[in-house]
């Protein structure tokens, strides 16, 4: 390729490279002096085709500070550091061009408070409904949405779901702090010139306390993404000791959160959005505090908040003790809000009857998804549903984890937008084939120690030459993984998956929550250990079924 070419891509890179570079320069000079002021006391207004903000003019004036190479000791090492530091080729520049901002005529209509008018997400899907052909026409519309999972939502999973009807995607929850401080984890999330144009529309996820590590983090990555998150659905320990998450909803009696959106929304070039679930009892009712999350929401909204994403359950329920999301609950929070933001359902979606079900019962504007469509990401089609007799008439589990294999070696772990890499690719390989490595032990030991792309494309073509002799069926496939822990709490809930017994599919994942949250963290949100192979215990918003 010419340079031409590649000098609008280069200069992106650049640019976003220099501006990680201020907002790391800005967050440390900040956060050394005591006496930090949270409020910026002059500021610059500047608009995009999305419409016009106020910005911390701190920001600009630092934005000639030179990115500086990471040093012998970061926690990573010096082999990743090279990636970063290297320009790209003319192969990589083709492959990472960067879809323009989305058009909206309705953007430049904010708000007093920073908030996007009341069609943005509207507008947003519609301009980019020519990338789903298949989609039917009173769904082209409604969001369609992958969750924000740290080690799952990965970019290369994102490519994939979005071959089959998805039209959002979030990134893997990120947390803030570590985000600004460390490059070795940034490099875990991003990419200094951006995803790749054909993962659009994207909202980044954020979790942290601080609304200006979180302002900081957020100023990095806007110019790329239709969106910023904030999430307050993380049940797990770790959220807990770091004040973020589901735990972010109570702190100061949820005044945390409302101060970040209103700080946040009206100096971010997107659209801020959060990610909520129903607090939990007192302990005097027993009962979820709805009406108590009902003000917090309205708070939310009154801050600035354009989009909220309602999990129907509290953060006590998990794995076992899940239950279904209360979609009553939901429909009450889009029915308050309905003229004013759009308003996401979350939870209790296994296939498109359910999607269907849920968007006739709630009104919401979408739905988003995690554990199911972790394990088939074809779930926005209609497949293993009533009208196809619950056959499987979508593409069959193993083509998913070698399609997924294949979008690894275009977007090699480690590189960006690819989380932890090799183990990020165990843990799906495990969910796709999750049928196979219940009885079929010599596949699964050979997924456990797939520590290179060689002996992960190893393991899943002894599947296919597993599945090739015994001649098997893929419309006779159903959701395995998924369903782990549903038939202890889901009156009435059959086990459609003829292969194999129930008893065997829950085995592993009892082992998975004797570890979860005993084990030792890594300080990035997520929990590790020795006898979770898969990274079961992390990653997954504990259940988003």
């Amino acid at each position: 390729m010419g340079s031409g070419k590649n000098s609008l891509p280069l200069a992106g890179a650049a640019g976003a490279a220099t501006l990680i570079a201020a907002a790391v320069w800005m967050y440390n000079k900040q956060h050394a002096k005591k006496n930090h002021k949270s409020e910026d006391t002059t500021a610059a207004t500047s608009c995009n085709s999305l419409g016009c903000v106020v910005e911390a003019k701190a920001v600009e004036e630092h934005t000639e500070v030179d990115v500086k190479e990471p040093s012998s000791n970061d926690d990573t090492a010096a082999s990743e550091a090279d990636v970063d530091s290297a320009e790209p080729t003319s192969d990589d520049t083709a492959d990472t061009v960067e879809a323009p901002p989305p058009t909206n005529a309705l953007s430049s209509q904010r708000r007093e408070n920073g908030s996007f008018p009341r069609d943005w997400l509207r507008q947003l899907l519609l301009s980019h409904a020519h990338n789903h052909p298949n989609l039917p026409q009173n769904l082209q519309d409604k969001a369609l949405v992958v969750a924000p999972m740290v080690d799952a939502s990965d970019l290369p999973y994102r490519l994939l779901t979005r071959r089959y009807n998805t039209n959002l995607c979030f990134t893997p929850m990120i947390h803030a702090r570590m985000f600004i401080e460390k490059e070795g984890y940034r490099r875990k999330f991003w990419r200094y010139h951006g995803m790749p144009k054909e993962d659009r529309p994207l909202i980044a996820q954020f979790c942290g306390h601080d609304k200006e590590v979180l302002y900081q983090a957020m100023k990095v990555v806007e110019d790329h993404v239709d969106g910023v998150d904030i999430n307050c659905g993380c049940p797990q320990n770790i959220a807990k000791k770091g004040q973020y998450g589901a735990y972010l909803m109570e702190k100061d009696g949820g005044d945390c959160i409302v101060e970040i959106v209103r700080y946040l929304a009206p100096r971010l070039k997107v659209p801020v959005s959060v990610k909520l679930r129903i607090l939990p009892s007192d302990g005097e009712s027993g009962e979820p505090r709805f009406e108590d999350s009902m003000v917090l929401y309205r708070r939310l909204v009154e801050a600035g908040a354009s989009m909220l994403t309602i999990h129907g359950r509290t953060r006590e329920q998990r794995q076992r003790k899940t239950g279904a999301a209360d979609w009553k609950f939901t429909k009450r929070v889009v029915d308050e809000f309905k003229d004013r933001i759009p308003v996401l359902s979350n939870g209790s979606i296994s296939n498109m009857d359910d999607v269907e079900r849920c968007l006739e019962e709630t009104g919401a504007d979408g739905v988003m998804v995690s554990e199911a469509i972790l394990e088939y990401p074809p779930l926005f089609m209609q497949t293993n549903v009533e009208a196809t007799n619950y056959k499987r008439t979508g593409p069959g589990r193993l083509q998913m984890a070698e399609d997924y294999l294949e979008l690894c070696k275009q977007y090699p772990p480690d590189e960006g937008g690819q989380g932890s890499g090799l183990k990020c690719i165990r843990a799906h390989i495990h969910r796709f084939l999750h049928a196979d490595l219940q009885t079929h032990t010599i596949v699964r030991d050979a997924v456990v120690r797939a520590f290179t792309m060689e002996a992960a494309d190893n393991a899943v073509k002894m599947v296919r030459d597993i599945h090739e002799e015994i001649n098997h069926d893929p419309t006779q496939e159903q959701l395995s993984w998924y369903v782990r822990h549903r038939m202890d709490w889901e009156e009435g809930f059959v086990n459609k998956n003829p292969e194999p017994t129930p008893e065997k599919i829950f085995v592993e994942e009892k082992k998975v929550e004797e570890v979860e949250d005993e084990s030792d963290t890594d300080n990035e949100g997520c929990c590790f250990s020795p006898s979770d192979p898969f990274g079961e215990s992390c990653g997954v918003d504990d259940g988003d079924y």
